[in-house]
């Protein structure tokens, strides 16, 4: 049966209830999340699906999982949630106090480079919006820009691999990766290290669409193992069994300790631009050029 009525206050909050249910995996992981009762959680779910007249999930022994209904009604409700903070943007631009949030996505380990110095321009930000509330994550450079492309994030940081026509890019700084090993790795001793044997290694890749340097730098590699988070990598770089490109502000820890070993240096590296992301043709928000405006003062 359709929905006839005008849809309520009730059912926004009813439908932030069901994203964060989603978002988390389930009832019980929901419940610390949106600090709400489990039995609470349930009652208000079974609302939205009578109110919906839809099965959103399915729960019980076997797990939590989203019905094909739950999904669609999933995405609707990120776009829904989109399109409200959007206008609460675009509403506090008619007012001098900023309120409402800002939301800024960037990629794996980029907040631990000392090249990225984001704490200054948030430092200056906080000080003139203290009432916006900042939302700030780390998530793959393909999520990134569907949360640019969908609203989702306001801007973003992320390495310079691909260019897309909806997102408008930055250019900040060049980051060189080289190819690492743990000292439990054969080569890790080895002197001199041959292509040979570099390409005889079980090679983990990132598992997406890189710049062509990067793609020329992987050329030939056994890719036997796919991590793009780097703390993943580094778990199978840890096993003695892989080598692995990282950056190289990431992997200088270990190199310093002794525990990695980068090889061929010399012409197994690529270096990657990193650059400020936002998407085309946003509305004005006066929350972003307010931001906007504190990052280019610090990167000065």
């Amino acid at each position: 049966m359709p929905i006839r009525r005008k849809i309520s206050d009730v059912d926004i909050r009813l439908l932030r209830i069901f994203k964060g249910v989603a978002d988390c995996g389930g009832f019980s992981a929901a419940e610390v999340e949106l600090n709400i009762a489990r039995s609470t959680i349930s009652t208000h779910m079974a609302d939205l699906e009578s109110r919906l007249n839809l099965k959103l999930c399915h729960r019980g022994r076997s797990g939590f999982s989203l019905t094909e209904e739950g999904q669609f009604v999933y995405e609707c409700t990120e776009q829904v949630l989109s399109s409200l903070e959007q206008f609460r943007s675009q509403v506090n631009t008619l007012h001098h106090h900023l309120t409402g949030e800002l939301n800024i996505a960037c990629s794996d380990a980029i907040l631990a480079d000392p090249q990225f110095d984001l704490a200054q321009a948030l430092t200056a930000f906080e000080q003139l919006a203290p009432d916006v509330h900042i939302n700030l994550s780390t998530n793959t450079l393909p999520e990134i820009e569907r949360a640019l492309i969908d609203g989702r994030t306001d801007i973003a940081f992320a390495p310079l691999h691909r260019e897309l026509s909806s997102i408008t890019y930055q250019a900040l700084y060049k980051e060189r990766h080289e190819l690492y090993c743990h000292k439990l790795h054969p080569l890790f001793n080895t002197n001199p290290v041959t292509e040979a044997q570099i390409r005889e290694c079980q090679f983990i890749h990132p598992g997406m669409q890189t710049s062509g340097a990067a793609s020329k730098a992987m050329l030939d590699l056994n890719r036997s193992a796919t991590a793009y988070i780097y703390e993943a990598r580094m778990s199978l770089i840890n096993t003695g069994h892989y080598i692995g490109f990282f950056s190289r502000h990431y992997a200088q820890p270990g190199i310093e300790s002794g525990e990695l070993r980068t090889l061929m240096p010399e012409s197994r590296f690529y270096d990657v631009e990193m650059a400020m992301m936002v998407k085309n043709g946003l509305q004005k928000n006066k929350v972003l050029d307010v931001f906007l405006d504190c990052w280019g003062e610090a990167a000065v």
